[in-house]
């Protein structure tokens, strides 16, 4: 039986991640009565305890959902906080050259650049985003720095929103301290203090104009209890407002087409998925890897001619040992040096092709169809070779990486282009990461290429918003966090209109 809330609301909000809670935060601050609507369970710091076992149950499929053709495995949190609850804290402003295509090629006429400065500039000081201080730096880190100057590269500091880490190291696992300030930390706990109500565990099944019907389900031992019990609901609102992540919104609307009696053929398309390698190789020295913060800095150099980014980075071992591509004993000798391992994680910027989509199988679940085309096969190959480069000149003595045969060490170093060559590289063998999808309910100003208007309202709807990654008109190239930000700042304030 259907339970009705009795309770009206001004704005629904489904998602509680980087683009829902900014909203939450936005909305709850000028009085508006705000439900947050969040399907992962609430963990706070006292509930992180960097065990893989135990954390992996913070994603979605334990941290893997396979594309249909088994080629992507995405990382996709659910939990209270959406992603920003156990990301590594990268915090990129957007490319200007993305935001101006996204101006002139899809009319998103408010991304001023005094708009654009003056909110990131306000995520700066609010959520502490800054780089690293040289102390905090470790071995991983230091050896990425030094060979790939060494080479010619240029090498440029991350910036992190970090407010007194302790280099615990594995911080997609979640931060037992709260040094990682996120939305789970920053703009929930300021929305939830401002009156807005959040109810966790809570599957969004169909939306319609100015309703949700969800349900909600039994919290596990080992996270907060609820404030609803188990049960079928419905509540009504002003404004709804999806922000349920690229991998769920989409799939929301597609569940509810028939409540919204609307057909717009672009749910879901033209989903970009920012396609990653982490490689890793082992090093001659031992070396802090594990220990510290991971990520410290990048090399974006090759950006424009041959597409891709090189970060540094480091995970945790379960992590690390999907990511070496042999098996058997070859795969057992290269992690028993886990302590001597570097890493480098590799970010494709893969374009938006209406093929590459989210749909829903007969559940009503999220389906992820997406091809790599040639082009950003060929981009990752020629990232692999420049990671090889870097992994050799900082004194790498073994390691094995997608699009190779065999283990590639100092003596190969002259041979890389035949070792790591397109031809080897197989996604069935060694299956694309991503943790970045974006698209799928693309922002524009024509229905006829996009979901949802330049002000993120669904076309043809009077009370539905979008404000997550899946309303980018293309890849941003970049970790997008800041850019969800700022997308749901500009959705905030005209729902606030």
């Amino acid at each position: 039986m259907t339970q009705k809330l009795e309770k009206k609301y001004d704005v629904i909000i489904i998602g509680s991640g980087a683009g829902g809670g900014v909203v939450a935060d936005i909305l709850s601050q000028k009085g508006l009565k705000c439900l947050i609507l969040e399907s992962g369970a609430y963990r706070k710091a006292e509930h992180f305890n960097q065990k893989e076992k135990d954390m992996s149950a913070i994603y979605y499929n334990r941290g893997a959902v396979f594309s249909k053709n088994m080629h992507i495995a995405l990382a996709a949190t659910n939990a209270v906080g959406g992603s920003t609850s156990v990301y590594t804290g990268v915090s990129f402003r957007p490319p200007k050259d993305v935001l101006e295509s996204w101006k002139t090629e899809h009319g998103l006429s408010f991304l001023s650049d005094d708009f654009v400065n003056d909110t990131l500039d306000y995520f700066d000081k609010d959520l502490s985003i800054h780089e690293l201080p040289e102390s905090a730096i470790n071995q991983n880190n230091t050896y990425f720095k030094q060979a790939a100057e060494k080479l010619g590269m240029k090498v440029k500091k991350l910036k992190l929103n970090i407010d007194n880490c302790s280099g615990q190291g594995f911080c997609n696992l979640g931060c037992t301290i709260n040094a990682k300030r996120g939305t789970l930390v920053v703009q929930l706990p300021r929305a939830i203090k401002n009156g807005a109500e959040l109810v966790h565990h809570a599957n969004a099944d169909k939306i319609a104009e100015n309703t949700v019907y969800f349900t909600v389900r039994k919290a596990k031992e080992g996270v907060f209890e609820n404030s609803l019990e188990s049960g079928s609901y419905v509540a009504h609102a002003h404004t709804i407002v999806l922000a349920a992540g690229v991998l769920h919104t989409p799939a929301i609307l597609l569940r509810s087409a028939k409540l919204l009696t609307l057909k717009n053929p672009n749910i879901g398309r033209y989903l970009t998925i920012h396609p990653a390698f982490n490689l890793h190789a082992v090093n001659k020295d031992k070396i802090s890897n594990y220990k510290g913060f991971p990520k410290a800095y990048y090399i974006d150099q090759f950006s424009d001619k041959e597409g891709y980014y090189l970060e540094t980075s480091f995970y945790y071992p379960g992590i690390t040992a999907k990511n070496i591509p042999c098996w058997g004993e070859q795969h057992a000798a290269l992690m028993a040096q886990y302590d001597h391992m570097m890493s480098i994680i590799i970010l494709s910027h893969d374009k938006a092709l209406a093929n590459n989509r989210i749909t829903i199988n007969k559940k009503g679940q999220p389906v992820i169809e997406y091809t790599v085309s040639a082009e950003t096969k060929t981009s990752l190959v020629k990232a692999i070779r420049k990671a090889a480069e870097i992994f050799l000149e900082a004194g790498c003595i073994a390691f094995r990486v997608p699009a190779s045969r065999q283990i590639i060490g100092l003596t190969e170093r002259d041979r890389l282009k035949d070792l790591i060559h397109e031809k080897y590289l197989d996604f069935a063998q060694t299956p694309l990461s991503t943790a970045h999808p974006q698209g799928g309910c693309r922002m524009g100003i024509s229905d006829k290429n996009s979901v949802v208007d330049d002000n993120g309202k669904f076309w043809g709807s009077k009370s539905i918003y979008i404000a997550d990654a899946s309303l980018f008109p293309t890849s941003v190239k970049v970790n997008p966090y800041e850019t969800v930000m700022l997308l749901a700042t500009h959705v905030a304030n005209q729902i606030l209109k």
